[in-house]
């Protein structure tokens, strides 16, 4: 009888040992880059590269996005909904049109501060990220407002 629960144990220790050895390879993939979560779903370097395409491409810049920002930021203190959405991404207008729709623009262009600030730790290439505070009416909250550059060098709003 004992030699079955031996035999059982030393089974399940093996289990246990391939199954955290295993997690552990996953984990160091992931710490190295090799694995990539995307909306929820993990993929390889590879995959992520034939899902999104290339993130980086030389092209210089036809504007910055301080200007865009600026542009965006003007266009909804004028309640021109048209007008702001033409900074924002393609991919993105919808979500945004939606969201214009049932917000009063004026309001919402005054909530967005003058000046944004580069962090400099995260932006990258066709890719950039700036700072800026906004008062909810009883708090100031740290936000951030993503910008990537398109392929004939124009900076678009990909998030606010």
């Amino acid at each position: 009888m004992k030699k079955p629960i031996k035999i059982l144990l030393i089974i399940l220790a093996a289990a246990l040992l391939t199954g955290g050895a295993y997690l552990s390879y996953i984990q160091y993939r992931i710490n190295r880059g090799d694995l990539l979560e995307y909306e929820g779903v993990w993929y390889t370097r590879e995959q992520i590269q034939d899902l999104v395409g290339p993130q980086y491409y030389e092209v210089e810049s036809k504007n910055t996005p301080e200007e865009v920002y600026k542009k965006f930021r003007e266009a909804l203190l004028a309640g021109d909904k048209e007008a702001a959405l033409s900074f924002i991404r393609e991919e993105r207008k919808e979500k945004y049109r939606n969201s214009f729709s049932s917000k009063n623009l004026i309001e919402l262009g005054n909530m967005y501060p003058e000046i944004i600030t580069k962090d400099e730790l995260n932006s990258l290439g066709n890719h950039a990220v700036y700072k800026y505070v906004w008062n909810d009416g009883e708090k100031d909250i740290n936000s951030e407002i993503f910008f990537t550059k398109n392929n004939q060098g124009y900076w678009e709003i990909d998030g606010i």
